[in-house]
């Protein structure tokens, strides 16, 4: 396999679904992927003590849970400023409106609608957001327009 130093640990992906088995999925993409999956425990609450603990690469989220919602936990994660920068991919069956959308886009956090999203789309992302590569922010690194028009 590839080069692993003592800086570079393993990274972990915390997985909060409580679908049992989506949430197996989940957890066998990210470790196919070579990384860590952790998942939620689902009568937990406790989501930012575990994230400070756990310090995951990304959080794969559902919305749709049972104790507590998934936005209640992105409130909580992004309300605190250690957690608050801590990748959020929101993997969920809810369909939600473009205004719900667009509020998850300004805090960073990509939405996927379950259904509508094949394995690759995910593993993308997962990728994309432990690299820190986020296509959830369009303006990365724009090219300049002499760049594009000049060769």
């Amino acid at each position: 396999m590839g080069k692993t130093s003592k800086t570079e640990e393993k990274k972990s992906v915390l997985i909060v679904e409580d679908s049992i088995d989506f949430s197996n999925l989940l957890k066998f993409i990210v470790e196919d992927d070579g990384f860590e999956g952790v998942q939620f425990p689902l009568n937990g609450d406790d989501i930012v003590t575990m994230v400070k603990d756990l310090k995951p690469g990304v959080i794969l989220m559902d919305l749709a849970l049972r104790r507590k919602g998934g936005l209640e936990f992105i409130n909580d994660l992004k309300g605190d400023p250690s957690t608050k920068n801590v990748p959020i991919v929101v993997i969920s069956g809810r369909d939600l409106g473009q205004r719900e959308v667009l509020d998850l886009q300004m805090r960073g956090v990509r939405y996927l609608r379950k259904g509508r999203v094949e394995m690759h789309e995910i593993r993308r992302e997962i990728r994309n957001a432990i690299t820190g590569k986020s296509a959830a922010d369009p303006a990365e690194k724009p090219k300049r327009p002499t760049e594009e028009a000049g060769e």
